[in-house]
């Protein structure tokens, strides 16, 4: 009996062992997907990091898509396959979208049985971003608007003041003109993410993109045309000389050219290139009393409504817009906060934006920001490639602006219906 009795105490750690095992809750991944990972890298591998050191055994894994379009088109591919990730970060103007397909999951119950949510430090306005048909399909990441960037050295090349620097079309035209430079005077990115550029030239000018019932189209306007006007005058300020969206932000951080229109997400990483080689001023885009500018920038959204793996998609999406992951975005890019304690907070970004003059204007623009329309429909994405065929025939001057907004109109109503 005794020679048995090593045998019984192992058996017995074995069956112990097993009940451990089978009660211990299963580590899980949660799997990421991402736009803008040029710009994202970091600040997801800090959320990745922060997630695992706070969830004992989960994993995360991150996929990275460059342009919004690309993750965009990620998702729908991946939805059809049955592949899709849990968490995703997309362009706003693509929730609604996604939203449409099932692939975004409303989050009302999930915000509305959070006991720490109201603390959060992101505002019910704020939510009005990611809201489609009165449902919340995310949560506002990241925002950023359209600014108009100077090169102060080829400002004063040219016999201007650089710190003066011009704020109306007509003045900062006049710069341009006078700017002598390899790359040119000026530069915009008239071939942004779902037609930015031009909803942006038409809502600063006080023009709508859509009708009431956001059926059919309302830029076949004066604002409309006034728009294709700007491009216009910017093309002939650099003798209708195409520049690609990732030439033209090359062309300012290497000091060839003296005024870039774009994006204020990159301008974190544009100061860091020109450090020591010349400094940038920023000013807010030209807007009219009545003019808006809408916002670009990143929702993040829920794509898996499954036991476990919701809480934890909950909790990594709560943790990016908190105050502390929102300070993580806002020291590592350029994308403006949503959370209001992390903007406010001096301990946050609050010092942060006080000693970064060019990244507290981007910040105020936001005080002009609306919501940025999206066109109905299956057809988004071929209303998207009209544009940038006739913003370009613009821009290169092979085409007049009233010609351009008449074919624009034509056939988007017809992509429309």
């Amino acid at each position: 009996m005794h020679s048995r009795s090593p045998r019984l105490f192992i058996s017995g750690l074995l069956i112990i062992a097993t009940l451990v095992a089978f009660g211990r809750p299963r580590a899980a991944e949660l799997s990421v997907l991402y736009a803008g990972s040029d710009l994202m890298a970091p600040v997801q591998n800090n959320f990745k990091a922060h997630f695992e050191r706070t969830h004992s055994g989960d994993k995360v894994s991150l996929e990275g898509a460059l342009e919004y379009t690309d993750a965009r088109s990620v998702a729908l591919r991946e939805s059809v396959v049955g592949a899709l990730q849990d968490v995703g970060y997309y362009c706003m103007s693509d929730v609604c979208i996604l939203a449409q397909r099932g692939i975004a999951k409303p989050l009302d119950d999930s915000i509305k049985n959070d006991p720490d949510w109201s603390s959060t430090g992101v505002s019910e306005k704020a939510l009005d971003v990611t809201r489609c048909n009165g449902v919340i399909y995310g949560l506002p990441f990241s925002a950023s608007v359209m600014v108009v960037m100077y090169n102060k050295k080829l400002v004063a090349k040219a016999g201007w003041n650089p710190n003066a620097l011009p704020t109306t079309w007509p003045d900062i035209l006049r710069l341009a003109r006078s700017i002598q430079s390899t790359s040119g005077g000026i530069a915009i990115n008239y071939d942004g993410d779902s037609s930015w550029s031009f909803m942006t030239l038409a809502m600063s000018r006080g023009g709508k993109i859509l009708a009431a019932d956001g059926k059919d189209i309302a830029f076949d306007s004066k604002q409309g045309l006034e728009a294709l006007q700007i491009l216009a005058d910017i093309g002939a300020a650099r003798n209708h000389v195409d520049m690609t969206k990732a030439q033209a932000r090359q062309a300012f951080i290497s000091g060839t050219l003296g005024i870039l229109v774009d994006s204020s997400s990159g301008l974190a990483n544009y100061k860091k290139a020109a450090r020591g080689e010349f400094e940038i001023g920023v000013v807010p885009f030209p807007v009219t009393e009545s003019g808006r500018v809408p916002a670009s920038g990143m929702a993040g959204i829920l794509q898996t409504d499954t036991g476990k793996k919701k809480g934890l998609a909950w909790d990594y999406l709560k943790y990016s817009v908190s105050a502390d992951g929102q300070t993580v975005l806002g020291k590592m890019t350029s994308f403006q906060p949503f959370n209001n304690i992390a903007v406010q907070s001096a301990d946050k970004l609050g010092t942060y934006y006080s000693e970064n003059p060019e990244l507290l204007t981007a910040a105020k623009s936001l005080k002009n920001a609306a919501a940025w329309p999206s066109f109905p429909g299956p057809n988004g994405l071929k209303i998207q490639q009209v544009f940038t065929i006739y913003l370009q025939k613009v821009y290169t001057g092979t085409m007049t602006p009233d010609a351009a907004l008449a074919e624009i109109a034509r056939e988007t109503s017809g992509l429309l219906k």
